[in-house]
């Protein structure tokens, strides 16, 4: 019940405050000055509601001085149920209800949802801690001024208070005692709430108390209007001037959305006095008809609602249900419907309807164009004019970085559909009433069907899905043979190479426990995106972008999702097919999706059509089965991403605190904003992931998903006597890094870090991860030693691709020396980590410079264990005599490469880039296409 009330009330304005605090905070670059903003726009954008309610208020008080002689009359002369009757009679007689006595305290009213919102949202922002302005220390921590004794003295509230007594006491001159004691209440009610909340919340809510002030004496002053209009003005040519001055550094569309801004503000007024009159003369059937207003307005926001709520959000988890089934701690996914519907309800239907009851016949009239022609463009928008912008995370953010350009004959034929749509519905509005009344019900049933039709599959799907394990014993889920030789294959995703030299520096005797190891920094991937590294890094040299995207003239009828499916399964089929076990975990995007797929193994026509069925499913438990291929065990599946992170916790005497689910419950309104939204708008909507203002995952519980796996990897392996193993294991954990306790590396909460290490890189969270993944290997190595199966087991980490290397200055200068080599930015983001033991191979870690990429991994996996290894698909050599004919690198900003229905990836010609030999030379690189 809580949670439906917030979501419906106080979750529209967070968002808001979110929002105004992250676009002030881009344009200022500062955190204080985003906060003493945010308070003037919140100010400005609740004026009107005030303004409303100062008028009601006026209302409210005339009524009760006209009233107060009969009503004192009455109490004097009669007592009891008698003057309960007679004051009754006397009410209805005037046309006056007690209950219209609420409205005295409707500005006081319109406080606490904004309070609450603001308070929610500032009182636990991270960003604002150890942030210092003027005399405040930490915009994070009660403002502590000075202390008496051990007692801190905040003097914020205590100012807060006072300027918001002196704005009462303006305010009330002349009411009734009974107002008056209620603002004094209040000031004291929020003294007590704020005087050790975090100085950011108390500046907010200063600067609105300053402001309330302001507004106050505002009122007393002859022509406020005019006065009102010379601010405007005088605001409007600071957004002039500011994207030439503090803004010129700041991108180009953003300079551009200030300087429009303050162009239009001067013209507003004038706009409005004109569109007052239009609406005066025209639509005169709202005027004289206003339950039809009242039907057409409420249908529309009802239609919104259903939209936003539970249409889109349906059809999303209807595509991928097991992206939202278990999440964190929620089980069903109707969880995140019901969360989206409120959310929705709250912003159209709660809010919008609050507006159109509280404002003039003229609003309300607008309201109504307004309402009634978005809630069929938005539809539209939705359905028609999607766009192609691939699959999204389970949060709902896309995968690939977007550009949200339309192309010209969309843009064309959206405003053109747009404008048609606005026309019709003004027409229809003039002329036949009923047949958009019709309209709405007939879009109402439509979008209910549609949320219906996804809810049953929901349902469905959710019923079949087996309950996940999180809380386990760590039995073994995966096997190496004693007796026969094995091969672990670890996709270590964005572990950083350059990083390499300087973690065997920090860590004691590192290099001695890589016993065996060879390093080889000179390695390339052929992309700067998991998506586009890892089906060369699995499937081989066929599977590397540029090929991929050749193979689409070659093999016409398959798509990138039947390319991505076939590298996954390269290794698998051919160890198969060769007398191995065959084990997988969390192969990155199996069948182009977020979760662990099954089907990209079952029910799969391509590999049909090359021979390979796998007939039969057997379920082990919750977390594993095994695939069947010609009456034999084919592949072991194991999902294993956050299947232990509860264990983890709990074994470690630490709480997880959901991230997933934190963000889905945040973002699903959002990304239905983004689909209802012509394509043109559709980046300011998606801008910095929905004007999100704080980190999302501040709280580690992702980086410890990945971790577990590594640290309970002797735990989880299992040696035996049976056949040799092919391991691929795709390990996350380096993509979400965090600071982690020196010297051991063992995670902690980065708030408890007292020792981040001796490196000059030790405040960095990627190194920082290196090491504590690192040493975690090391673990596992003592651990195959201590069994016997060391020298039998071949062991490749590599990566899918690296990272920007922008540490600037003497950080980047000492990877610069001890990787002996440059690494130009941003050509780092191709680096790949390979480090490889083989078999019987011992001695301290070796660095080989020789020219490799990670597509050189299935080489490496079956060399001398399957005679000239052939791919199950193309049947070509795994190994390729000249690398540099395959080494053509996706440079491409925006991908469509998470389009599962694409035969080939979306690069401009001059995108694609050719290395060779040595990548640290800049001159070994070049434009493919000159």
């Amino acid at each position: 019940m809580v949670s439906a009330l917030y979501n419906l009330i106080i979750f529209p304005i967070s968002q808001l405050l979110e929002f105004f605090y992250q676009f002030i905070y881009e344009a200022t670059d500062k955190e204080p000055v985003a906060v003493i903003g945010l308070s003037f726009v919140v100010t400005l954008c609740t004026l009107p509601l005030y303004m409303v309610a100062e008028e009601w208020q006026e209302t409210e008080r005339k009524i009760r001085t006209r009233l107060q002689p009969g009503i004192d009359r009455i109490k004097k002369a009669f007592k009891g149920d008698e003057q309960y009757m007679i004051l009754n009679t006397f009410y209805r007689q005037n046309h006056y209800s007690p209950i219209m006595a609420l409205r005295s305290s409707l500005s006081l009213m319109i406080q606490i949802p904004f309070f609450l919102a603001a308070y929610h949202f500032l009182s636990e922002f991270s960003d604002l801690k150890g942030i210092s302005f003027l005399f405040i220390k930490d915009f994070g921590s009660p403002d502590q001024t000075f202390h008496i004794g051990s007692f801190a003295i905040n003097i914020l509230p205590i100012a807060m208070t006072l300027i918001n007594c002196v704005s009462g006491f303006i305010y009330s001159r002349g009411h009734e005692l009974r107002e008056k004691v209620q603002i004094y209440v209040f000031a004291a009610v929020f003294l007590v709430v704020l005087y050790n909340s975090p100085a950011g919340l108390v500046v907010y809510w200063t600067m609105n108390n300053i402001l309330s002030l302001v507004k106050n004496i505002f009122y007393k002053i002859k022509n406020p209007k005019k006065v009102l209009y010379i601010i405007l003005c005088t605001f409007a040519v600071f957004c002039i001037f500011l994207p030439f001055t503090l803004l010129s550094q700041q991108k180009s569309a953003f300079r551009m959305a200030v300087l429009f801004l303050g162009v239009i503000l001067p013209i507003i007024p004038f706009a409005f006095k004109y569109c007052a009159v239009f609406l005066d003369r025209h639509f005169i059937i709202l005027d004289e008809n206003k339950n039809l207003r009242c039907i057409i307005f409420f249908s529309s926001v009802i239609a919104l609602t259903i939209l936003a709520g539970l249409s889109i959000p349906s059809t999303i988890i209807e595509s991928e249900p097991n992206n939202y089934c278990y999440v964190d701690s929620y089980h069903s996914p109707f969880v995140f419907m019901t969360s989206s519907f409120f959310q929705s309800a709250g912003i159209f239907l709660l809010w919008c309807g609050a507006i159109y009851g509280l404002f003039s016949a003229r609003i309300k009239k607008l309201l109504v164009l307004a309402f009634s022609t978005f809630a069929f463009i938005a539809p539209i928008n939705t359905f028609v004019f999607g766009g192609k912008y691939g699959p999204v995370e389970p949060w709902l953010e896309f995968m690939q970085p977007q550009e949200f350009i339309p192309s010209m004959q969309s843009f064309i034929l959206n405003t053109v559909i747009v404008i048609a749509v606005f026309l019709t519905i003004l027409f229809l509005i003039s002329k036949y009433p009923s047949v958009i009344k019709s309209l709405l019900v007939i879009l109402l049933l439509s979008l209910t069907a549609i949320s219906a039709k996804n809810s049953y599959i929901i349902q469905r799907e959710y019923s079949n899905m087996p309950v996940p394990s999180y809380n386990n014993d760590l039995e073994p889920i995966f096997h190496l043979s004693k007796a026969e030789q094995n091969v672990i294959v670890i996709m270590q995703d964005r572990c950083f190479s350059p990083f390499i030299p300087a973690v065997l520096d920090e860590l004691p005797n590192s290099r001695e426990k890589f016993d065996g190891f060879t390093y080889y920094p000179n390695t390339i991937s052929m992309g700067k995106l998991t998506m586009i590294g890892t089906p060369g890094l699995f499937g081989g040299y066929d599977y590397t972008p540029y090929r991929m995207n050749q193979r689409a003239d070659e093999e016409p009828e398959k798509t990138l999702q039947d390319k991505h499916s076939e590298a996954m399964m390269t290794l698998p089929l051919l160890f198969t097919e060769h007398g191995y076990r065959a084990e997988v975990a969390n192969l990155p995007y199996e069948n182009y999706l977020e979760q662990p797929e099954s089907n990209m193994y079952f029910n799969n026509p391509n590999l049909q059509k090359h021979g390979i069925e796998l007939e039969e499913r057997i379920d082990i438990n919750s977390i594993s089965y095994i695939a069947k291929y010609k009456g034999h065990e084919a592949i072991r599946h194991n999902k294993v991403l956050g299947t232990f992170t509860n264990y983890w916790y709990a074994q470690h005497g630490m709480e997880k605190e959901p991230y997933i689910s934190s963000q889905i419950f945040r973002n699903f309104v959002w990304f239905s904003l983004f689909k209802m939204v012509s394509p043109i708008l559709r980046g300011a909507v998606y801008h910095r992931d929905y004007w999100m203002a704080y980190n999302k995952w501040d709280n580690s519980a992702r980086f410890v998903d990945n971790y577990s796996v590594i640290d309970y990897l002797p735990e989880l392996t299992q040696i035996d006597d049976g056949k040799g193993t092919l391991i691929l294991l795709d390990n996350e954990a380096t993509h979400e890094p965090t600071l982690l306790q020196a010297p051991e590396y063992d995670f902690r909460k980065t708030k408890d870090i007292t020792n981040p290490g001796n490196s000059f890189l030790k405040h960095n969270p990627e190194f920082s991860t290196m090491c504590g993944i690192f040493s975690r290997y090391f673990d596992f190595f003592e651990y195959l030693k201590a069994n016997d199966c060391y020298d039998n087991t071949r062991i490749i980490i590599v990566s899918d691709h690296g990272m920007s290397n922008d540490l600037g200055g003497e950080a980047k200068k000492t990877i610069t020396d001890l990787q002996g080599t440059s690494t130009p930015f941003p050509k780092s983001l191709f680096v790949a980590t390979l480090i490889v033991k083989d078999f019987n191979s011992h001695g301290s870690i070796k660095t080989d410079y020789t020219y490799m990429t990670n597509a050189d991994t299935p080489h490496l996996a079956a060399k001398d264990l399957i005679e000239n290894a052939r791919h199950p698909f193309t049947g070509k050599p795994l190994e390729v005599e000249d690398k540099n004919a395959y080494s053509i690198l996706n440079t491409a900003r925006a991908q469509s490469t998470r389009i599962r229905k694409e035969k080939a990836f979306n690069v401009k010609p001059e995108e694609w880039y050719a290395v060779k030999n040595n990548i640290y030379i800049d001159e070994n690189w070049s434009k493919l296409n000159k």
